[in-house]
């Protein structure tokens, strides 16, 4: 029992990191293209819809509701067979333990590798997967923990002060912010809610002391814009998943572009504020600060990333112009933009929205011979049911019935009765039966058969 439970647990948690994986994994194949037709701003919420999708089943699931296409990236992922489907609708590559130690791992193109699993391989498992995620949790709490401290030793800056009095309209509205200059910084960041004065966390920006008082306007002003982007929130849960998911080497590599697209996010904002001048000061800035590789932590840095990346970005980018006109269609630039933003709609809506039909009609065939006998005999008990509650008469009988596949495990059947009447009979296919018949719904007229198959009598 013990071992039934740790495996659901495990195979659930599988599952969710895999898919998690598999749609960080399409956004890194589609990154080339991605970064001629969208904005980093596009592009980052492309990969929050990933990154927040990897926590619990319930998220994965709340996600895939929008389902407005006929197909979908979690179309494509999901094992359309009925044992590798979970009710939470994540695609079940490891499928549930039904009190038996071998199961059916879903492989490409609809076929299963069968798989023996002894007690001790699912305790070893979930024993490395959870320590993994406890020793990372500590590495990187241990870090920030670190960096912190040692910034927090840094002078502290008066807003009123010659130092920040210059750039105090930058600072986010309603937004507690103090400044340190510190010491031997390797980069300048922003911690979210990191020191507290008079019951009151503030969030703090860390600069190195080394900075001229033109590069610490650059800098400044890049780390208040992360601040009104709310950068450093997405930074916090794209960091928990990366733990969560330690094993997927496709999450790693996730992390590293997001972390990427939430600087050059930044930089465009920041850029779109600075003169053609300053653009180019901004440039060299990124050049003379870049600390040239990732910071695995929770602090946004101004020189982590791919900084050469960030440079081109900075240096070939063209600020917009601005039109002083009431109707947004009456600007320019506006249907120059309209095909990037239609074209991020759709992107959106193909990797959020759920899977349909996930139920193969050959599952629910297979399920009916195996526990009723077969279609007629399905169709004579549903019969035999709604006659013993009182929904018609014995003398009335099912002459033709039509069936409908719903997402998940439910189906309906449209039923033609002998004294021309038209009735619904709801189902819900639990995978290991027995089935559960949902109501009986009466129909004024013959029902829109356009989804439906015809299923009674067989042909």
């Amino acid at each position: 029992m013990l071992n039934q439970l740790l495996w659901l647990l495990l195979s659930g948690y599988l599952n969710l990191g895999l898919a998690v994986g598999l749609t960080c994994g399409a956004l890194l194949l589609l990154r080339p293209l991605l970064k001629r037709v969208l904005s980093p701003r596009q592009r980052l919420l492309l990969w929050m819809t990933a990154w927040l999708s990897a926590y619990v089943p319930q998220w994965y699931q709340i996600l895939s509701w929008p389902h407005v296409l006929p197909v979908t990236f979690r179309d494509l992922i999901t094992p359309r067979t009925m044992e590798n489907l979970s009710f939470d609708r994540v695609p079940a590559y490891f499928p549930d333990c039904q009190g038996e130690q071998q199961i059916n791992l879903a492989l490409p193109g609809g076929a299963y590798l069968p798989v023996t699993l002894e007690p001790w391989m699912v305790t070893l498992a979930g024993a490395v997967l959870l320590g993994g995620v406890v020793l990372l949790t500590l590495y990187f709490c241990r870090r920030s923990e670190g960096i912190k401290a040692r910034a927090s030793q840094g002078r502290l800056l008066d807003w009123d002060g010659p130092e920040l009095k210059p750039f105090y309209g930058l600072k986010p509205a309603g937004d507690y912010v103090l400044v340190r200059l510190c010491k031997g910084l390797p980069t300048s960041f922003v911690y979210q809610k990191a020191e507290k004065f008079d019951g009151i966390k503030y969030n703090m920006i860390y600069l190195q002391e080394e900075l001229s008082p033109e590069r610490m306007g650059m800098v400044l002003r890049h780390e208040f814009n992360h601040l009104k982007r709310k950068h450093p929130w997405m930074k916090v849960i794209i960091t928990c998943g990366l733990v969560l998911h330690w094993w997927n080497p496709l999450i790693w590599l996730a992390y590293k572009y997001t972390c990427l697209d939430l600087e050059m996010d930044c930089d465009r904002f920041t850029l779109e504020q600075l003169s053609p001048q300053n653009c180019r000061e901004y440039a060299k800035t990124l050049v003379e600060l870049g600390a040239g590789k990732q910071i695995w932590d929770a602090p946004l840095a101004f020189g982590e990333s791919d900084g050469a990346a960030r440079v081109k970005a900075a240096v070939t980018w063209k600020k917009r112009p601005v039109y002083v006109v009431q109707e947004p269609w009456k600007q320019k630039n506006f249907w120059l933009r309209l095909p990037g933003c239609l074209l991020f709609l759709l992107l959106l809506l193909f990797f959020v929205g759920g899977p349909s039909n996930v139920v193969l009609p050959a599952d629910l065939d297979l399920q009916i011979t195996e526990q009723f006998g077969g279609r007629e005999a399905f169709v004579r008990q549903d019969q035999q049911l709604q006659q013993e509650a009182g929904q018609f008469s014995d003398d009335v009988t099912i002459q033709q019935g039509w069936r409908q596949i719903d997402s998940d495990f439910f189906f309906r059947m449209a039923y033609q009765l002998s004294d021309g009447r038209w009735g619904e009979s709801n189902w819900f296919a639990y995978r290991d039966g027995p089935w559960e018949f949902m109501g009986w719904d009466w129909l004024s007229g013959p029902p829109d058969l356009t989804e439906y198959e015809f299923y009674y009598p067989a042909a």
